[in-house]
């Protein structure tokens, strides 16, 4: 059946009170704001954002972000009235406010495709068989003369057996080093969300590690000058271990010399981190650290409507980062 694309949006809070959460929506228009009917609601002592600060709309296949506040809505730190987004914009809500990612996430679905109408015809008659050949006269069969008995030929060597080829690696697993893929640069999307920094690429392979030439600098002690490739071959996605110690896993497993980043993937650099989620579509979100002691307190009272404002509608939740990569 024909596929149709289903593209939806998320939000990647990187700054401000939300800081951690993932927001996934697929009904638009998606309103941010202090108001309670708000999907994307901040809390109403943080003055600087709007009651009705922004709305996100889309409008075809594209996402268009459209301001309504008073400090201000900016895309990469430009100041904007309506713009359309693309992949990895970061969004300020007013001037060093609130700050979350912008990512789309493509599904398919089946489309219904209409009965074909059916036509039925009368039938055929099969065509008449021609009368039958009177039977020929049978002539008396050829004398048969014995087949001469062949002559043993001497021993011959008997030729060697090929041995059965080795098997294909599994997919998702490590490949081994006769199996190596091979790093190419190719034209290829990747978006890297670690802290408040957001990165984007479209030119892979990209190195992640300490140095400060790396493509991807992170300032980690527990970490190489060059730590991590990650490359783009034949549709998928692979992560490199650059170390030589086998200190990167995916999923708890060393990944030897290169693995597959499958959709879902935690991929952790060290067995202390960092650690980032691989989203699918090229997209590394760090998955932070989220000590008892960092846990933010929330008033009770923050989230009640005023007096004047319409009953509450029952909010999407949105689900913390680390919930999110776990579940």
């Amino acid at each position: 059946m024909p596929q149709m694309p289903n593209i939806t949006i998320q939000l990647v809070h990187i700054q401000g009170p939300l800081k951690g959460q993932i927001q996934d929506f697929s009904e638009f228009p998606v309103h941010i704001g202090r108001h309670s009917t708000c999907q994307v609601r901040f809390e109403k002592g943080l003055t600087t954002i709007s009651r009705k600060h922004a709305r996100i709309e889309k409008q075809g296949n594209r996402f268009r972000i459209i301001d309504a506040s008073t400090n201000g809505t900016y895309v990469n730190g430009k100041r904007i009235a309506d713009v359309y987004l693309r992949d990895g914009d970061v969004i300020t809500f007013s001037e060093k406010g609130p700050k979350a990612s912008f990512l789309t996430k493509i599904e398919t679905g089946q489309v219904p495709v209409a009965p074909t109408a059916t036509h039925r015809t009368a039938p055929v008659a099969p065509p008449a068989s021609p009368a039958p050949r009177p039977p020929a006269p049978v002539s008396p069969p050829p004398p048969q003369t014995p087949a001469p008995m062949p002559t043993p030929a001497p021993d011959a060597p008997t030729p060697p057996v090929a041995s059965p080829p080795p098997p294909a690696s599994e997919p998702g697993l490590t490949v081994g080093p006769d199996m190596e893929i091979p790093v190419i640069s190719t034209n290829a999307p990747l978006v890297i969300q670690f802290g408040p920094t957001l990165q984007s690429y479209n030119l892979l392979p990209v190195t992640i590690g300490m140095d400060a030439d790396c493509d991807f600098a992170i300032a980690n002690s527990a970490l190489a000058g060059r730590h991590v490739q990650i490359f783009f071959n034949e549709n998928n996605y692979y992560a490199k271990d650059l170390t030589g110690r086998n200190m990167v896993t995916i999923n708890g497993r060393a990944v030897g010399n290169q693995s597959v980043l499958a959709q879902g993937a935690e991929l952790a650099l060290t067995d202390r981190g960092p650690k980032f989620k691989f989203l699918g579509g090229g997209r590394l979100a760090e998955i932070p650290d989220m000590a008892p002691d960092a846990l933010e307190k929330t008033d009770a009272k923050a989230n009640l409507p005023d007096i004047d404002e319409a009953p509450s509608v029952p909010q999407k939740k949105s689900k913390s980062l680390f919930k999110n990569f776990f579940k």
